[in-house]
Parts: structure tokens; sequence; C-alpha cells
């Protein structure tokens, strides 16, 4: 059994004596990642601020042992709940590997009364969770915090794990497979300026810049909102994450002065799908700045960005500007929901070099519906004008697109992978030798795979079973083969994409 621990700031060890209900958190990924995502540390706080509750962390990789937890080598399967968060499709591999590493039967049907009980949430199963159906006892389709202490009150009362089932899954906003409901309503909270924000994060005890460092760096995690009033066609959360809500800039700042006398950082993270919906983000960052604190701010939105804005990001440590065009065709972009203009980045671009920016990151996507050559070659013309004459680095990512289910493009097929690499290469071609530039993009059969996830049924399953027992790429082809499921054509298969649909179980947001 594991011994060795990571040292953390803020880990939270109770004596399981003393307890009713062990709760395993799990990031099916790397630990770096996972301590980056605020919803560990939203419902790791929650969870261990009940007294009769201990919640420890479990992550796919970069740790010990994916079968054990971070703070004492609990057992996965010592746990009565183990909760899974889904950020990407592919995570669903990590998660039946960190299942099957921690002594828990991979599909809930062989599960017993001495097993716990298996939950899944997040973005992926939120928008369509019947992939996943071997696999989890119960969906959480909306908003955890909603329903977490409801889920625990249950356990720690019930005195057989299919009793608690079946009380789970007459709450609001849970799925559970085995009860066969007709439907499921998505659990979205109203005002989010009340609910629970963790001020005692964990911070891990590492140098600078090691493999354990989370992404922002050692950063207080500050939900300034959920949700986006944009809804560009081909994005998820701007369809299941409805309507957006934002903190006060009052309450921000409380909880940035309760967070800093218990967290040991001195540098904020703006976490926000959106962050430009609060209208006050220039106080916010000046009163962040004001403070003596360094800040980190997400991708933001080119139409927002503002002098004011960039200087106090500068002042707080902040060096590259990250934006989305989506496409360098602005027609394009309208068509899509974006409703971004060129001159609206181009102007963006030159404030971040007036205001001391060293680096831009600018994210597009290619194959979307509709797109033409024309509109692929706009991508590396909009580059290039925006690298002219100024000593600016340009990190590009091309992602090929990902129809996604409950958007409106989620009955659009992806294009032929070869499609894809041929509009890639295109980018990669005309942007080859201008200076200061660098390419990157999303191989298009990892795409592929992902689109598959998002888009598929029950039947896929199968398939996702014999991948985690294989690596790589090559693990899903072979995967595919076995099963005899055309699992890489699903994508693209018009036909397979029109009548009801498979995640038509999930309904419109009921807002709590």
């Amino acid at each position: 059994m594991p011994t060795a621990r990571i040292r953390e700031f803020n880990a939270v060890i109770k004596d399981i004596r003393k307890v009713d209900v062990l709760f395993g958190y799990c990031y099916p990924s790397t630990y770096r990642v996972g301590m980056t995502g605020l919803a560990t540390h939203i419902f790791y706080s929650m969870l261990n601020a009940r007294e009769d509750t201990s919640c420890e962390r479990y992550f796919r990789y970069d740790v010990p042992s994916p079968g054990h937890s971070v703070e004492t080598a609990r057992p996965l399967h010592d746990n009565h709940i183990v909760g899974f968060s889904l950020t990407y499709e592919e995570n669903i591999l990590g998660m039946i590997q960190m299942l099957d590493f921690g002594g828990v039967p991979v599909l809930a049907r062989d599960r017993e009364d001495k097993h716990p009980i298996v939950l899944a949430g997040g973005p992926v199963v939120n928008s369509n969770p019947e992939p996943y159906v071997d696999f989890v006892d119960a969906f959480v389709i909306g908003e955890g915090d909603l329903v977490l202490h409801d889920i625990i009150d249950i356990v720690r009362e019930s005195i057989s794990r299919e009793g608690a089932l079946e009380k789970i899954a007459l709450l609001k906003g849970i799925y559970v497979p085995a009860a066969n409901p007709s439907s499921v309503t998505r659990l979205i909270m109203k005002d989010i300026d009340s609910v629970f924000h963790p001020t005692a994060q964990i911070v891990p005890d590492v140098p600078v810049g090691a493999k354990l460092e989370p992404v922002f760096g050692k950063s207080f995690l500050l939900e300034v909102a959920r949700g986006c009033g944009h809804s560009c066609k081909f994005c998820l959360v701007g369809h299941i994450c409805q309507p957006r809500r934002v903190r006060s800039i009052g309450r921000l700042k409380e909880i940035i002065e309760i967070g800093l006398q218990e967290t040991p950082v001195r540098k904020i993270a703006l976490i926000a799908s959106s962050i430009g919906d609060l209208k006050e983000l220039e106080d916010l960052a000046d009163w962040i700045v004001t403070q003596d604190l360094q800040i980190s701010a997400p991708s933001l939105r080119a139409d927002i960005v503002t002098e004011g804005l960039l200087a106090s990001l500068v002042a707080g440590g902040q060096r590259t500007l990250t934006i989305a065009p989506e496409t360098g065709s602005e027609s394009l972009r309208s068509a899509m929901g974006k409703g971004l203009s060129d001159d609206a980045i181009e102007n963006a671009v030159s404030l971040a070099a007036q205001a001391g920016y060293k680096a831009i990151k600018l994210y597009f996507i290619v194959g979307l519906p509709g797109e033409t050559d024309e509109d692929v070659e706009a991508i590396p013309e909009m580059v290039k004008r925006l690298s002219s004459g100024r000593r600016l680095r340009i990190s590009v990512g091309i992602n090929p697109f990902i129809p996604k289910a409950q958007t409106r493009l989620q009955r659009n097929a992806q294009p032929p992978i070869e499609v894809i690499r041929y509009k890639i290469r295109t980018v990669e071609r005309d942007l080859r030798n201008v200076p200061r530039v660098n390419v990157e993009s999303l191989d298009p059969r990892n795409a592929r795979i992902q689109a598959a996830l998002s888009l598929g049924d029950r039947s896929i399953g199968k398939v996702i079973r014999r991948a985690a027992s294989y690596d790589g790429l090559s693990g899903w082809r072979r995967a595919e083969k076995e099963t005899n499921i055309p699992f890489f054509s699903l994508a693209n298969d018009v036909q397979r994409l029109q009548g009801t649909l498979p995640w038509s179980i999930i309904k419109k947001a009921k807002i709590a």
C-alpha cells in the first residue's frame, strides 16, 4: 500500500471513526489539472465542512496510486460514495481505470451492497450521460452543489446501497439509469452571490514550475460567474449553463479577503466561462492589484478589453492575453453566433501590445458547418495582420469542430478526418515562416473520439470498456474492431444524427 503523500496546505484529514460517510472525490486525469479545477475545491470544502463526512481526493496520474487517496492512502473501495468529475470526454478511460485500480467493479451491474455508490458529474455527462450508463450508478445533471448534501443525507440514513439509490433517484437533477426515468431536469441555481465558495483552498507545497503545481500557479481560485450570456452555436457551456449568473463585486472582495487569510498565496485566478459578463471587471482587477496581489484572467472577449483592464492585468503580473476569435472570417463568426468583429480583435491586440503584454494566444476552430476554403485561409491572414509590426509572440491553437450534444449544432456531422487534416495543414503552411508565430493543433483522430463520445448512445459503452484496457489511439481502433461497433464513423454519420437523440431524456434547466 502506498505511503508517500503530497505535501499540501489546507488538506483535511479526519478520524474516520468519528464520521458516518466516507466520500472519495475523483478526478480521472492529472493531479495538476484536477487541482486547477474549482469544482475540486468546492466539493472538497463543502463535504469536509460537515462533521459527519470525510472527503478525500483521488487522481489518475502523478500520485502514488490512483486507487488510494492523497490524504491518507484510503483505498477507493472503502468509501461509501465515489464521485467523478468528467471535464473532457476521454476522461472516461481514466475513470474506468481508477475504479479498477481501486477495487470497485467497473460495471454498475456487478456492484454489491459492500461497494460504494459511483456518482458522475461535470460538463461531459451533463450534455449526454448515455455512453457512460454501464459504469455509473447515478449522474448529477446540473450544478452538484445543489444536491450533494441531499445525497450525503440519504446515504447516511440508508441501511442498504440499493435503498440509498432508490431514494437518490427521486431527487431532482439526478439520473439513476437503473430507475429508468422518462426524463431528468437539469438543475441550475438562480443566485450564486449567496452560494458557498471555498476560502481555505488546498495549495500543493511544491517549487514554482514543478509538475504538481496547478496550471495558474499557486493561486486562490475566485469564481466570478457561472454560465455564459452569448450562446455560440458550437459551445457546450453556453447551452447547458444558462442563464449567466454573476457575483457582486462586494461579495467577490469579501471572498478574497477571507480567502487570503486562510490560503497561503498572493495571486488571484479569476474563474468564469465568460469573465467579461462582470460589468465591474476593470474595477475588480484594479482593486486586486492595489492590494499588492497578482492576478490571472482566463480568455477574454476582445470586445470587452479596455486600456484600464489590461493595465491592471499587466500590473498584476499577467503577460499573455488569450482571445478566441474561433475563425478568421467575420461572416462565419457571425453565423456561429460569436458576434465578434475583426476590428474588435485588432483593437484588443493593439491595446495589449501598448499595455506591455509579451504574448497572445489565439484559438480557432476548423470544420465548422458552412465553412469554405476562404474561411480557413482567413485564419492565417488574420494572424499575419495581428503579428505585423508588433513584437508579440503569438500562439495559434487550431481545434477541429467537435459537435456537442445539447448545442444547436448537435445534428451536424463532423467533417471526415482527411478534410480536417487538410484544413489544419493549410493554416500551418501559411504561418510556417511568420516570425514569432507558433501553431499547435489537436489531432483530428482525438477530435473524432471526443465527438463520438459526445454524440453516442449506450451501445458504445462496450467500446469504452475495451479501450480502457489498451493505450492511445490504437486502443480505440482495437476496441472498435473487437466490438464490431462503428465508433470512429459515428460522428460523421448524418443519418444516425436524425430522429430522437440519445440525450433527449435531459430536459431544460430548472432554476432552483
